[in-house]
């Protein structure tokens, strides 16, 4: 597979992709697994000890952007090592042809839905590889039947199944969220309740611009004196004007607490009065599965992937200021959700490890 996926700290795509290959060991107990990646040892996560990491061996081509190596570099070592199928976690793949069967994973249409909010690398290996290779994969599997409708419908491809992403043990609390505290590191970040939270990648899409602008005006009318809010995630990108509204912000409680570690995240959902994520688009939205899991109080955007991240008890918004505005104030004065219930992640992979399976037979099949 592309080992690119598993770079650390893992993103969003890299604990989907983590998860799903560490489930793989178990399913498919008879396989041997590749990660093909440019990146140094040290900065992979394997999913077990059965995951073999084959890296760049040239330092001049680790410098490649990931999109080149994968269908250069990649593409030379796959078919040097006979592989049998390529799992295209991250969509692109190395275009091995007969040589082998690809399952492409697709987990947005970004380049199409909101390309002014990607980044120049990004959008253009989209934009020049994204369709055709969803075409040419031997089968297409998604994180969302949203996802799947629009790959249907925007790019004309059939979709062999969806795989959702799930959650692991961590976000299955044994307390209840009110009985919550606040974790020492968090504390010493000056993280205290009441708290509004917003777990996301400060990048145009995420339209964090529109949580400060509803945040502030609800302090400066008096509807939110005592609470904070807590921006939770790295530093994105296209984010120019959105320092000046984080500048404004500092005046009204704001925390920026930066990356947090993956078994923080249970506890600082549980405790926040709300998450409030209204992104312009997701292919899934992790962060709205994970509070409700919590327990979480949710204000998000209406879409049909955000909804199908969610459940009946969030609150679904249009992603305007105004629009999250209104949510935040339903949202402080409505009782504590119940726990959401979830499918696992060995649930979800038994739909790609019966893909691959089936792939992998087929070009044995053929070969014989």
């Amino acid at each position: 597979m592309d080992g690119d996926a598993l770079r650390a700290p893992l993103s969003g795509v890299g604990h989907y992709v983590f998860n799903l290959a560490r489930e793989l060991d178990g399913l498919l107990p008879e396989a041997s697994f590749i990660a093909y990646s440019r990146l140094p040892v040290a900065a992979v996560v394997l999913p077990s000890r059965r995951w073999q990491l084959h890296t760049e061996p040239v330092a001049a081509f680790r410098r490649l952007p990931s999109f080149v190596w994968l269908k250069t570099r990649c593409r030379s070592q796959c078919l040097r090592d006979r592989i049998n199928v390529f799992w295209a976690g991250r969509s692109l793949h190395p275009r091995l042809g007969r040589a082998a069967r690809t399952v492409c994973t697709v987990h947005d249409v970004n380049y199409l839905v909101a390309p002014e909010t990607m980044q120049f690398q990004s959008l253009w290996s989209s934009r020049l590889f994204f369709r055709s290779d969803i075409l040419t994969a031997d089968a297409v599997l998604t994180n969302s039947s949203g996802t799947a409708e629009r790959i249907r419908t925007m790019i004309g491809a059939k979709v062999t199944g969806v795989v959702r992403p799930s959650v692991t043990s961590r976000f299955h609390l044994s307390e209840p969220t009110g009985e919550m505290g606040i974790p020492e590191r968090l504390s010493r970040l000056g993280v205290k309740r009441p708290y509004l939270l917003s777990v996301a990648t400060a990048e145009p899409r995420k339209n964090l611009g529109a949580v400060l602008s509803a945040y502030i005006d609800l302090k400066r009318s008096g509807e939110l004196t005592d609470h904070q809010l807590v921006l939770v995630g790295p530093t994105g990108w296209k984010n120019r004007a959105l320092k000046k509204k984080l500048d404004e912000a500092r005046a009204y409680d704001l925390v920026l607490a930066g990356y947090v570690p993956d078994e923080l995240l249970p506890a600082l959902y549980a405790a926040s009065d709300a998450l409030v994520f209204p992104s312009l688009y997701e292919g899934f939205g992790m962060p709205v599965l994970e509070a409700r899991t919590c327990g979480a109080r949710v204000v998000t955007t209406d879409i049909p992937e955000l909804r199908e991240a969610g459940d009946e008890h969030v609150i679904y918004v249009q992603p305007t200021v105004d629009g999250v505005k209104t949510g935040i104030t339903k949202a402080v004065s409505s009782p504590k959700p119940p726990l959401m219930l979830h499918h696992t992640w060995k649930e979800e992979a038994e739909i790609l490890a019966n893909t691959l399976s089936v792939k992998t037979e087929s070009r044995i099949a053929s070969a014989s």
